[in-house]
């Protein structure tokens, strides 16, 4: 099962061909996968799961979970369906009318006694565990509203009073309860706006105390903090509901908000599109990967807003490009809906508030069908922003200081890196493994850590004597100094760093990938320390060549992959102890096994004065083409300050091919760190 675009249109949309009429007919081809695993009109959507040790629900978990997985493929599936109903009104999928299946689901679902009813909050707190106030009904119910807005004319407005008494009251008891204390916010203000617009009464009040805290949550560059990290939930979500309550309530009712919220989301389309590579692809990145395309909606949600800044044909070449990276490839589907995974099936990716329907989710891109057939959006031509740019083997690079990224955009390879920051997370956090790595690639996906000691593109180091190795659970930003990124990062840490083991980081880009001038600062021996790269599938289970190479002149060792997933090499410069290759099962989001190459570093005594300056670099490509001598070593020479060329006091500086001289300095970074 997979998405083909049929009859092009490569004069208005050069890149990808899609047209506003080919979003509604993949919208049809969504809905008629769900529509599989619907025997009769009076059925819930509940799709087959391929996965059950992580998602919900549980043999032994709460009876209310088994509702949320319903109302989760009922509200999501509808996020698919309202847009095509609000073009389509007489649409069908599976032999069903969309119009009749989900007016009658919606009704069924708030309905006591029924065999479809949902449950409210009163009904649901007997099983809640102790702290528990927020519940998976909240987000549906906003899923639901935004629903009920999009196809108002077809749903909504056929429901008698006394029909659409009962579905607000329903959600006025979800919108007016506990909600998180993040993204979770904008979930019940939609509720709320959609309720005050169709004059039900609503606590102001308490819209007031949320949308005040959503604008607290702002960290700059038009990204908030979500709770208390930076990923697509902000854009997905902040930057989506966000534009949507502006139109339902805010510039009416709370002008002030809604004008920051306006000038956020304008603030983040100056530079979101960067986060895409050259064919508009998403990279594996955060918690939730599962929603996948959901990451390009704020590019269409923007114009949503009174002034939207989002260039059309851009905001439409990345939706477009986003929405069939996915549905164009078999592995994403399972049964005809799109799998728990980022392409096939990926347990380390799944989250235990994920159920089989959750994927759908990615239908937030799909807000894009509410904007008019002549709007610039649909009628501009496709535009690839910084990619046609570029000058050939330029590297641009965006720096946002507010949430800590600086993204890389790579036009010799078409590749998109981004190094993240302000990260914290508890050392046992399963999530762990999405965030905390050295930086993420939109062609070479993060592979999920095994605590063996060697971790895709993070340092591990292990301590003689334990069997786990450690992994660093919070990476900090010090910013961007002379196109050099400094971060530090501490392993297992707690409330202090004292006495923790911590790296030094220091990076910046060259034309295919990143160089690397790290320190360690390990107080604890003896250990071994280890530095991954990517890693590379073995899709075609074809093997993955492997190739060494030396540069004579500064003796630098390089291993280089090569499969048809493209090429990638490591490269070590000093300090390292030697590089070396493994393969290895079951990490990979790609396929079961792959590859991995990584520097190693063994330190046996304490106060030895050894190399603490780690030089790598990780170079990666799509094609075939051979590597240069000048790409694959890249760094002329190099001189430390220390007569021992040790690098463990001031300034590294390298003489780079490209006629650049790059100085690598620490000091100060202590005092500039931020989380």
């Amino acid at each position: 099962m997979k998405f083909t675009v049929e009859n092009p249109d490569e004069k208005r949309s050069p890149y990808t061909g899609m047209t506003r009429e080919h979003w509604i007919g993949i919208s049809h081809f969504f809905l008629e996968g769900i529509f599989e695993h619907v025997e009769k009109l009076e059925d819930p959507i509940v799709v087959l799961r391929h996965e059950t040790k992580v998602s919900y629900p549980q043999p032994d978990g709460p009876k209310w979970r088994i509702a949320a997985e319903r109302f989760e493929g009922l509200a999501r599936s509808f996020l698919i369906a309202a847009p095509l109903l609000h073009n389509e009104p007489e649409a069908a999928a599976g032999g069903y009318s969309l119009k009749e299946y989900y007016s009658k689901q919606i009704l069924l679902s708030v309905t006591p006694g029924t065999s479809n009813y949902l449950l409210r909050v009163e009904e649901i707190f007997p099983e809640a565990q102790e702290g528990e106030m927020a519940f998976q009904h909240t987000c549906e119910c906003a899923s639901l509203v935004i629903g009920l807005s999009m196809c108002r004319e077809v749903i909504w407005e056929n429901y008698t009073k006394a029909e659409k008494d009962r579905i607000a009251d329903y959600l006025s008891n979800f919108g007016h309860s506990y909600t998180g204390h993040h993204n979770w916010r904008l979930f019940n203000m939609l509720i709320l706006a959609f309720l005050d617009r169709e004059g039900y009464p609503i606590d102001h009040g308490m819209m007031r105390d949320h949308a005040a805290a959503i604008l607290s949550y702002y960290a700059g560059d038009g990204w908030y903090r979500d709770g208390h990290l930076f990923d697509y939930y902000c854009p997905w979500a902040f930057h989506v509901y966000g534009p949507l309550w502006n139109q339902w309530y805010g510039y009416e009712k709370e002008p002030y908000v809604a004008a920051k919220i306006e000038e956020y989301s304008n603030r983040l389309v100056e530079t979101f599109h960067r986060m895409f590579d050259e064919e508009g692809h998403v990279t594996m990145w955060g918690r939730s990967g599962i929603y996948r395309s959901a990451a390009s909606a704020p590019l269409a949600a923007n114009f949503l807003l009174k002034n939207p800044a989002a260039e059309p044909g851009l905001a439409r070449r990345i939706a477009s490009g986003a929405v069939l990276q996915f549905a164009s490839r078999e592995e994403c589907f399972y049964e005809g809906v799109p799998c728990l995974g980022f392409y096939g099936p990926f347990q380390p990716l799944i989250q235990t508030y994920s159920c089989a329907a959750s994927p759908f989710w990615i239908a937030n891109a799909f807000v894009c069908l509410a904007l008019p057939e002549d709007h610039p959006f649909w009628t501009d031509t496709e535009t690839n922003g910084v990619w046609e740019e570029m000058k050939d083997r330029e590297v641009r690079t965006t720096v946002l200081d507010g949430p800590g990224i600086v993204v890389d955009n790579h036009k010799d390879t078409g590749i998109t890196e981004f190094r993240t920051a302000k990260v914290l997370m508890k050392k046992e956090n399963p999530s762990l493994n999405t965030y905390s790595r050295l930086s993420f690639n939109s062609q070479f996906l993060w592979e999920d850590f095994d605590f063996k000691g060697i971790e895709a593109m993070q340092y591990s180091v292990t301590y003689d004597g334990r069997v786990k190795s450690l992994i660093p659970n919070i990476l900090m930003y010090g910013g961007v100094k002379d196109g050099v990124l400094y971060r530090k990062e501490y392993f297992e840490f707690e409330f202090t760093f004292q006495n923790k083991a911590s790296i030094d980081l220091a990076d910046f880009p060259v034309a295919d990938g990143i160089v690397r001038v790290d320190r360690t600062r390990i107080p604890d021996k003896p250990y071994t320390l280890t530095l991954g790269s990517y890693g590379m599938p073995d899709v075609d289970r074809s093997g993955v060549d492997v190739r060494i190479r030396t540069d004579q002149k500064t003796g630098a060792k390089a291993i280089l992959l090569k499969s048809s997933q493209g090429q990638m090499a490591m490269v070590i410069y000093g300090g390292f102890d030697d590089i070396e290759i493994m393969s290895r099962q079951g990490v990979s989001a790609v396929t079961k096994q792959s590859c991995i190459m990584y520097g190693v570093s063994r330190r046996k005594r304490y106060y030895e004065y050894l190399p603490y300056a780690m030089i790598s670099v990780i170079l990666t490509k799509k094609s075939q083409e051979e590597w240069r001598d000048e790409d694959l070593f890249p760094i002329r020479s190099i001189t430390y300050t220390d007569k021992e060329k040790c690098g463990a006091y001031g300034p590294v500086v390298l003489e780079m091919k490209d006629g650049r001289t790059v100085t690598v300095d620490y000091e100060g970074l202590e005092g500039r760190l931020h989380i």
